[in-house]
């Protein structure tokens, strides 16, 4: 197997046992070369069974064990929300700016986001999770180079390759920007009781890997916020410049910010 991220050669890495209708034992591959490691298992499984999976998977989530499973869930979405709306207030976002939560779960964070500001909407769109009584975007909806913000929060690390990660950056405009949460390491543990081996947590990123992926999709500047534990990724130095004079409690650099080097690696 290769690695969609940069070519090389993936091994062997290890395995662990979920007991699962659809996913008894996984298969975990990592890159020689950047350090991705994904679970081949997953890669492998057929589509419908991968769907079924999360279906189950997702329909425990954000419920009755949500916070069991990420004790900090609603008070980082809260902080995430902080952020965007210091984007409205310095530039970054305007009221004219397309904006979508590609992979909003239930919406908590347009929600929050809504609560502290007037425009922008932040639209929401999830594969899985949507919500039959709210507008939720489609699939049809989601047109390449159409969005000029575009934010993941826990998505990157379900992503199945290439394609996956094409459909979202994609969406967005030349000068476009990206934020995203996910956990971002210097190197995956070889521990199969690491707390992010999850279910359907099918890609793990390395800093190399991500950096490879800044490139590859045009981005110019980074900026990381530590507290909201969140990645915005500019297009537009002129867009970075404004955030980086006005907005305070952020690490920036003119590459991806490869903040998390030491272990143990954070919570998500």
């Amino acid at each position: 197997m290769k690695c969609f991220v940069c070519g090389g050669e993936m091994s062997p890495f290890m395995e662990k046992n979920f007991g699962m209708k659809y996913l008894a034992a996984c298969e975990y591959v990592r890159c020689g070369d950047c350090g991705l490691v994904v679970a081949k298992t997953l890669y492998d499984m057929p589509r419908s069974d991968w769907e079924s999976l999360n279906r189950e998977c997702h329909a425990a989530y954000q419920h009755t064990d949500a916070l069991a499973v990420d004790p900090r869930w609603l008070e980082r979405l809260q902080a995430q929300a902080e952020i965007l709306a210091e984007l409205v207030k310095i530039g970054v976002l305007d009221e004219n700016s397309r904006a979508v939560d590609y992979g909003a779960g239930d919406g908590k964070l347009s929600d929050y986001f809504a609560a502290k500001i007037d425009s922008p909407p932040l639209m929401k769109f999830d594969a899985y999770m949507a919500n039959p009584n709210e507008n939720y975007l489609s699939a049809e909806d989601l047109l390449p180079a159409s969005f000029d913000f575009v934010i993941t929060c826990s998505v990157f690390e379900h992503l199945l390759g290439a394609n996956d990660v094409e459909k979202i950056f994609s969406l967005l405009k030349s000068d476009g920007t990206a934020a995203l949460h996910t956990l971002i390491c210097e190197e995956v543990p070889r521990d199969p009781n690491w707390f992010y081996l999850q279910p359907v947590h099918a890609t793990f990123w390395t800093n190399a890997a991500m950096k490879k992926i800044f490139h590859q999709y045009n981005f110019k500047a980074c900026a990381y916020h530590v507290e909201s534990r969140l990645w915005l990724m500019f297009r537009s130095l002129e867009k970075f410049s404004r955030l980086k004079k006005s907005a305070r409690d952020f690490v920036c650099a003119e590459e991806f910010v490869d903040y998390w080097k030491i272990k143990p690696y954070r919570q998500p």
